[in-house]
Order: C-alpha cells, then sequence, then structure tokens
C-alpha cells in the first residue's frame, strides 16, 4: 500500500459527532503515517511514563504492532462510549493480516491517557453452538462486590427443581469481559450456556481490570494476580454459594489459561469448592515465562524470522532475565506489570499446591495452543501422576480458546467465528456427575 493514499483511506466515508472521535482518527493517522514526534504529543504525561517504564517508544510500539498484524489499510468505523467517566473512543482499524479495535481513552484535558489494541468484534455477531437449548435456562443478573469493586455478573441457572450443580468462570490474563470475548468468540458463554443446557449452572463476571482500567493501573507498583483474579474469584465462588438454586456441596471452578494457572492457590482461599477445573493452564506461576517461545512461533509462521523480529526477541529475553533474576526496580514496569506482580508469581509454584489439594481436578489442553502448551501439559500430568484425585483430557484439533482447526494455530483465527465444541461440554458435565 502506498504510504501517501493512507489519510484517503481513513477518512472515506466516515463522520464524527465529537473532537474525540476527530482526535481519535488524527492520532492513529499520525501513528500510520510514523509521525511518532507529532502522535506523541497528543497524549498525556502519565501515557509517555507508562510506555516509558515498558521500555517502549510510540515508534517501537506501533512497529511491533505491524510486525504482527502489519500495515495498516483502512479504519471501518469510529464510535464514542462513556466509561467509568472517561471518553473512551473505539477506532476500528483493518490491519493487513487482521482487524483490531484501538481503545483510546481521553483525560479530561482530552489527551490521549491510554491505548489498547482489541480484536475487533466487528458486525460479525455471536453464533450460539448447536449444543445450546435456551428453553432449558435462564438467567440472572448480578454483581460480585468486592470491596469498592463491583463487577457486573450473570448467573446462569437451568430450569426446573434445584439446587443445581455450579460452576465459575475464571478468566485468562488481560482485562477480558464475562464471555471472555476474542473477536466474534464468546468461549465462556459457550460453556455457561452448553452447561446450563445440561442442568449446571454457571456465573461469569466481568473481571476487574476492564471495569477498573484507569484505577488498576494506578496501583500498578502494589498490584498482584491476587488483585488481578484471585480475590474477586473467591467472592465470585462466595456469591455463588449464596443462590437458593445451587447445590453448595458441588461448586467447581473454571479456570482458563491464567485463571487455571492460579485455580490451585484460589482453591486454597475457599473451602466452597468441590472440584477444579483447569483449561490450558500454564505449569508455571511465571506465566510470562511462555512470552518467548510465543513470540518466536508468531514471528516464524512466515518462514523466517527477520532483523527487527530478532531484536525484539532479544529484548523480550532480556526483560524476562531480569524479572526472573529479580533485579527490577520498585517503581519499574516490565512486560506490562510490576516487581511486585512478577516477584508473586514467581513465588507461586501451582503444580506444588496442587498436589497439596484433596478436592478433584480436570486438566484439559489443545494440541494446537501455542500460548500454553503440551510441554506445560506433561509438566501437569508428571507433577500430578501419583494423585488419583486428577484427570486429564487431550484433543488434538483445539487451539487456546479450545476452539477447533486445522494445522498450525494462529493469532488471527480467533477473529473467525466458532464455538466450544460440543465433546469439551459434555466431558465436562461428566467429570461433574462423577463427583460425589
Amino acid at each position: 500500500m502506498r504510504k501517501f493514499l493512507l489519510p484517503i483511506l481513513l477518512i472515506a466515508g466516515l463522520t464524527f459527532g465529537s473532537s474525540y472521535e476527530q482526535k481519535a482518527l488524527q492520532f492513529i493517522t499520525l501513528l500510520s503515517s510514523n509521525d511518532f514526534e507529532n502522535a506523541q504529543k497528543m497524549v498525556s504525561d502519565v501515557f509517555l511514563n507508562a510506555l516509558n517504564q515498558s521500555s517502549l517508544t510510540m515508534e517501537s510500539f506501533w512497529n511491533t504492532l505491524n510486525q504482527q498484524v502489519g500495515k495498516l489499510e483502512q479504519v471501518k468505523r469510529i464510535k464514542l462510549s462513556q466509561e467509568q467517566g472517561y471518553q473512551v473512543v473505539y477506532v476500528a482499524c483493518e490491519f493487513e493480516k487482521a482487524s483490531l479495535d484501538a481503545r483510546i481513552v481521553f483525560d479530561r484535558d482530552e489527551k490521549i491517557a491510554g491505548l489498547q489494541f482489541l480484536p475487533y468484534t466487528g458486525e460479525v455477531s455471536y453464533q450460539e453452538p448447536e449444543y445450546v437449548d435456551k428453553n432449558r435456562f435462564y438467567e440472572i443478573e448480578c454483581t460480585v462486590k468486592n470491596d469498592k469493586w463491583e463487577l457486573p455478573a450473570i448467573l446462569t441457572v437451568p430450569k426446573g427443581e434445584g439446587p443445581f450443580p455450579a460452576v465459575v468462570l475464571v478468566h485468562g490474563s488481560g482485562p477480558n469481559d464475562k464471555d471472555e470475548t476474542i473477536g466474534p468468540n464468546k468461549p465462556f458463554k459457550d460453556i455457561a450456556w452448553g452447561l446450563a443446557s445440561k442442568g449446571i449452572a454457571a456465573l461469569r463476571y466481568d473481571k476487574r481490570t476492564k471495569i477498573y482500567a484507569k484505577e488498576s493501573s494506578e496501583m500498578i507498583s502494589t498490584f498482584t494476580v491476587n488483585d488481578e483474579t484471585v480475590n474477586d474469584a473467591v467472592t465470585a465462588i462466595d456469591l455463588l454459594s449464596s443462590f437458593d438454586m445451587v447445590d453448595k456441596n458441588k461448586i467447581f471452578l473454571i479456570g482458563h489459561s491464567l485463571g487455571g494457572t492460579v485455580a490451585p492457590r484460589i482453591a486454597t482461599m475457599t473451602d466452597k469448592l468441590s472440584g477444579l477445573i483447569l483449561m490450558a493452564p500454564a505449569a508455571h506461576g511465571f506465566y510470562a515465562e511462555n512470552l518467548l517461545s510465543q513470540l518466536e512461533y508468531i514471528f516464524s509462521l512466515d518462514g523466517k524470522i527477520d532483523e527487527t523480529e530478532s531484536k525484539q526477541l532479544d529484548e523480550t529475553k532480556q526483560q524476562l532475565e531480569r524479572i526472573k533474576s529479580r533485579q527490577m526496580e520498585q517503581s519499574e514496569v516490565l512486560i506490562g506489570a510490576s516487581k511486585k506482580y512478577w516477584e508473586d508469581l514467581l513465588d507461586y509454584d501451582p503444580l506444588k499446591v496442587a498436589r497439596s489439594l484433596e478436592i478433584p481436578i480436570l486438566i484439559l489442553q489443545g494440541a494446537r495452543d501455542y500460548q500454553v502448551t503440551i510441554k506445560d501439559f506433561e509438566m501437569w500430568k508428571e507433577a500430578l501422576s501419583e494423585k488419583h484425585n486428577v484427570s486429564f483430557k487431550f484433543y488434538e484439533k483445539l487451539n487456546h480458546l479450545f476452539m477447533p482447526g486445522e494445522g498450525p494455530s494462529t493469532p488471527y483465527e480467533y477473529q473467525k467465528p466458532n464455538n466450544i465444541p460440543k465433546e469439551v461440554i459434555e466431558d465436562i458435565v461428566q467429570w461433574i456427575k462423577t463427583i460425589k
């Protein structure tokens, strides 16, 4: 794509209802034109400090994004929303290899205080799987309340006489919503609706880092995985146990990715769980350990690793080594988190904690998962081989979202509509039914 065509592609067909939308488009246009000097003038000091603490510049941030998804071709839509009192503009960006939503947060001075690139949901609506029977359940809106944090939640309840077995769904890393939405896909909705169709209730909730992004960022120096995930999960378990239609002796936790990794820790903080279901859990608390292999995998999908990619791998390796050797400064941020966050996870051994648990555990893994790999799965199997309360299931065609595909998995397949297959839902249902 010729660079001088970009402004025309960006502006064509778009109308604006506010200065925020105009500024958001201007910012993306500047980045796309490699005018990083003027783009930087649009951001707040808080934003710049966050970049600097992560050892990034505006240019390196944008170049890294381009390496992963290609050059920006056009902007398809711009929309303004208000979130937690802030003006937030979503700019739907169509890159060469994927479509992403640029989430641009403005402060009260109309400076850009936050920028995230999220999977673009586009106009493709969620497609419920065939195994769901919406005549067999209903849903209740509720709230997971943990001190000042109030997280919107939904309890999906089977119709008929209870009490019913129930699960609480715990997300992976990042600011996930209650459905763990990625592109047009909603794996947690698949699970909740699939289980409820089979007589099992499910509670899912928005993650704290999604609802309270600004507040979480402001406390980054003291923020740990307990703040991100663990404490709210314990509160959600308490909420689930308070419903009359829930069987208090049949409450389970389903944790995906990071949620599965910290599930053993969660289980030590409550006596209300009857079992754990871990979906693609990392075998070590310091889950960023997998980042280097993820990047190598993604960069090598085109058959080569170029000089820029090699440089990024070296920088990532250096950051990981600094974290693991505990050389971080107290106020420093590496790979998106602080010294306290990473050192808490360095001290956490999920395999060791899982060995100490007496409740049943089911561990699920997809063969096409490049984020948490077969290597992690084998480590879980080896560490828990003598535990009679642990079961394992392996799926040849599933990726990290537990959705089917063929060939090597890529980040771009998450943008295609898909569902968790019936087999996974039935395996979870049958396992829960065996727990006395």
